[in-house]
C-alpha cells in the first residue's frame, strides 16, 4: 500500500537526516494492515476448485487495474462464498467462575493453543488446567451492519464437539444436526457472527472440530458446485485488467520467508497465517481473466521466489501475464520492510544512508532474474516492476542504478529485466495536513458546506499552504517520472492511485474534518476529478494505472474504496473508473489480451 507523503526533504542534510524527515504518513493504509484482522479456509486438497463456465472478456482491452482490499472479518469486500474465509484469529476465552477467570473477553493465550498444521484447534484445556482459557471463539462479518446479507446460513464442519453462536446469529436447534448447523442472522445489528467452540474431540480420538464453513443457504448449491468466490465480488472487479494482491498477501510487515511455511488452501483462515494462498489468487486471476500482480515478501528466500514463480507458471492461464514486485514501498518507514532493507543494506555495504534503496534495487533485480529464468521461453509473460516514492523524485535513482551492487560486478539493477518503473498516483490537495486544519474548518461555514473550495483545491490548488498535491502537481510528476522511465527503456506504471483525502499527524482524530472528507468522496464532483486524473495520466504517456482499492468502508483512516461495500450499485469514483475503461481502451504497445 502506499500513500503519497508529505514532508519535504533537505538533500543537503544528507541521507541520515533524510531518513528522519522522509517518513511517509499513511494512516489509511497502515490501518488496513494493523486493525483487527483474520480469515478462514476450507479445502480438501491443494486444488482450489473454481467454476470457469463463463469466460470474462470485459477486461480484454481494459486500461486500469485495481488493488484488492485486505481480507478481514470487518471487510465489506466479501470476496468468498464461505464467510469463514474472513474470520478473525482465534480468541481464547474462559467463563466467569472458573479458576483464575475474571470473564475477560480475551485471555491472550493464542500462543498456548494446540493447533494442527492448518490452524484448527485440536483440544481445549479443562478449567483445572494451567491455561486460563477453556474455549475459543472467532468473529465473522464484524461491525458492518447492513453491509452483508441477513438470512439463513449453513455452518458445516467435520469432527465432534460443541459450537455456540452469538451476536447477530441464532442457531435453529430443530433444523440443525451434528456437522451441519442452521443459523439465522440479522445483519442490521452490526455485531457480526460469533462462533464459539466450547468443546472439541470429547472422546479423545483425534476427531476435533475442523473445516468449518459458513455459507448462505441460497449459495450452498453454488458453493458445492465448486465455486468459492462471491459472484457479486466478481461482477465488481471484472472490468479491471490487473489485480494487485499486495494486501491479500499481507505484504506490509510480512513474516513470510521460507517456502515450506507459505499459506496453504487448507489454512483455517486467509486473514492471518500468511494470508491468501497462491492457489486462490491464481484461480481468481484465471476466473476474471485478469493479470495478477504479486508482491514478493521482503524476507523471501530465493527458493521461495523460485517455487512461487514455478507454481504461477504451471497454473496461470497462459494467455495472462504476471506482474511481480519486491515487497511494497520499501522506502516507507511506517512499514517494517524499510527498516529491514536498511539493516540488510548496511550489513552488506556499510553504514550508508541510501543502503535501503540500493538493497531494494538489488533484490528487485534478483527477483526479476529468478522469475524470468523460471518462465524461460515465456519470460515475456513476466512484467517486473520497480517501485519508487513520488514525493522524493531522485530517490528511485539509487534503486535503478544501484552503484553499490554494480561495484560488485553486476549490471545496474534496471538492466536485470525490469519492465516498469512505478509510482503512486494519489491526489489530496493537502486537505488533511496539520497546516490546513484552520482553513478547511472555516470552509465548513460556507453555504455549500465547504465542498466548492475543497474541489477547487483538489482540481487547481492554490488555496492551502504546505505540500503541493493537487491535480496539476500530480500531472507534473507524471511527466517527470515518465521521462525518467523512458530514458531507462521502461514503462511507467501507477502501482496505487486515486484520492488520498485523509487526516494525518493527528488530524485523523478531527471528527468534523473526517466526516467532511468522507462526504467529499461521495460527492458527484468526485467523478470529474477522477476523470481528470486519469485523462492526465493517459495524456502524459503513462501505461497501467492501479486504483487503490476496490471495496472498503470509509473511516478516519481513509476513504480508499472505489465502493464502500460490495453490494453498492455504484459511486462517483467507481463510475468514473468504469466509464474510463469503456471510453479508453488500453493505448500502450501490445496491451490488449489476445483471445
Amino acid at each position: 500500500m502506499s500513500r503519497l507523503s508529505i514532508l519535504s526533504k533537505n538533500k543537503a542534510l544528507g541521507f541520515v537526516l533524510g531518513l528522519l524527515i522522509f517518513v511517509l504518513f499513511i494512516p489509511g493504509c497502515w490501518a488496513l494492515t494493523t486493525n483487527i484482522a483474520p480469515t478462514a479456509a476450507r479445502q480438501v486438497d491443494n486444488k482450489v476448485a473454481v467454476r470457469a463456465d463463463v469466460q470474462n472478456t470485459s477486461n480484454s482491452s481494459s486500461s486500469l487495474g485495481v488493488g484488492l482490499n485486505g481480507i478481514a472479518d470487518y471487510s465489506t469486500q466479501l470476496p468468498f462464498l464461505d464467510a469463514f474465509k474472513s474470520s478473525r484469529q482465534w480468541i481464547t476465552q474462559c467463563v466467569s467462575g472458573q479458576p483464575n477467570c475474571n470473564g475477560e473477553w480475551d485471555t491472550e493465550e493464542y500462543n498456548l493453543l494446540n493447533l494442527d498444521e492448518n490452524g484448527w484447534v485440536k483440544s481445549l484445556p479443562s478449567p483445572e488446567d494451567a491455561p486460563k482459557y477453556t474455549r475459543v471463539s472467532t468473529l465473522l462479518l464484524r461491525e458492518i451492519p447492513n453491509r452483508y446479507p441477513s438470512g439463513q446460513y449453513i455452518v458445516s464442519y467435520e469432527g465432534e464437539g460443541a459450537i455456540e453462536y452469538s451476536f447477530d446469529a441464532k442457531k435453529d436447534e430443530a433444523a440443525s444436526k451434528p456437522g451441519r448447523d442452521i443459523i439465522n442472522v440479522d445483519a442490521t445489528q452490526g455485531g457480526g457472527i460469533m462462533i464459539i467452540i466450547t468443546a472439541t474431540d470429547p472422546k479423545k480420538t483425534g476427531n476435533y472440530i475442523r473445516n468449518i464453513k459458513v455459507v448462505r443457504s441460497q449459495d450452498e448449491q453454488l458453493y458445492q458446485s465448486g465455486e468459492i468466490f462471491n459472484p457479486l465480488f466478481i461482477d465488481k472487479i471484472k472490468k479491471f485488467r490487473v489485480l494487485r494482491f499486495m494486501d491479500w498477501m499481507g505484504t506490509n510487515g510480512s513474516e513470510q520467508k521460507d517456502w515450506s511455511n507459505r499459506p496453504k488452501p487448507e489454512s483455517v483462515s486467509y486473514s492471518y497465517r500468511g494470508n491468501v494462498p497462491i492457489e486462490v489468487m491464481v484461480n481468481l486471476s484465471n476466473k476474471v481473466q485478469a493479470d495478477p500482480w504479486f508482491n514478493m515478501p521482503h524476507q523471501a528466500t530465493d527458493e521461495y521466489m523460485t517455487n512461487f514463480a514455478k507454481m504461477v507458471k504451471d497454473s496461470l492461464d497462459p494467455k495472462l501475464k504476471v506482474n511481480v514486485e519486491y515487497s511494497n514501498e520499501v522506502w516507507n518507514w511506517s512499514f517494517p520492510q524499510a527498516t529491514y532493507a536498511l539493516k540488510q543494506g548496511k550489513a552488506r555495504w556499510g553504514d550508508k544512508g541510501d543502503a535501503f534503496m540500493q538493497w531494494h534495487g538489488m533484490r528487485s533485480a534478483q527477483m526479476c532474474d529468478i522469475w524470468k529464468g523460471v518462465f524461460g521461453d515465456q519470460k515475456n509473460r513476466v512484467v517486473c516492476v520497480l517501485g519508487t516514492q513520488r514525493a522524493w523524485r531522485e530517490l528511485g535513482n539509487y534503486a535503478l542504478d544501484c552503484p553499490y551492487w554494480v561495484a560488485e560486478g553486476n549490471k545496474p539493477c534496471y538492466q536485470h529485466g525490469i519492465d516498469a518503473y512505478a509510482i503512486a498516483g494519489y491526489f489530496s490537495g493537502n486537505l488533511g495536513g496539520k497546516e490546513s486544519v484552520s482553513t478547511v474548518e472555516s470552509w465548513l461555514n460556507d453555504a455549500d458546506g465547504g465542498f466548492g473550495k475543497a474541489f477547487k483545491q483538489l482540481k487547481e490548488g492554490g488555496l492551502l499552504p504546505g505540500f503541493k498535491d493537487s491535480l496539476p502537481d500530480v500531472e507534473n510528476d507524471f511527466k517527470y517520472f515518465l521521462d525518467v522511465a523512458q530514458k531507462k527503456g521502461l514503462k511507467l506504471f501507477v502501482y496505487e492511485g486515486g484520492q488520498h483525502i485523509v487526516g494525518i499527524e493527528g488530524v485523523e482524530n478531527n471528527e468534523k474534518l473526517t466526516k467532511f472528507f468522507m462526504e467529499l468522496n461521495r460527492r458527484p464532483e468526485m467523478y470529474e476529478i477522477y476523470t481528470q486524473l486519469l485523462n492526465s495520466w493517459k495524456q502524459a504517456g503513462g501505461s497501467l494505472f492501479m486504483h487503490f482499492v476496490d471495496v472498503s468502508s470509509f473511516s478516519k483512516w481513509g476513504s480508499w474504496g472505489a465502493l464502500e461495500y460490495v453490494a453498492q450499485k455504484g459511486s462517483p469514483k467507481y463510475d468514473a473508473l468504469m466509464d474510463f475503461i469503456d471510453k479508453n481502451p488500453c493505448w500502450w504497445d501490445r496491451c490488449a489480451v489476445e483471445g
